[in-house]
């Protein structure tokens, strides 16, 4: 499994919004990623809009993208 598949569940399984030195300190742990490649893969998901980020005095927050549920 690539690390931003696991980032992406992980946000998944963990809802609202999370620091982004929180999810560099982790993925260490899990994948051996180093904060810049993780840095990196957060930004990718969210430019592919499965993220969400929001910028609060300058730190990063992330969660998975709200979509708003469509009628078919």
């Amino acid at each position: 499994m690539s690390l931003k598949e696991r980032l992406a569940r992980y946000l998944r399984n963990n809802h609202g919004w999370i620091p982004k030195g929180e999810i560099c300190d982790v993925a260490p742990e899990k994948t051996g990623a180093t904060g810049k490649h993780t840095g990196r893969r957060l930004r990718e998901l969210t430019e592919e809009g499965i993220l969400e980020v929001q910028y609060r005095k300058d730190h990063a927050l992330y969660r998975v993208a709200q979509t708003e549920p469509t009628l078919l």
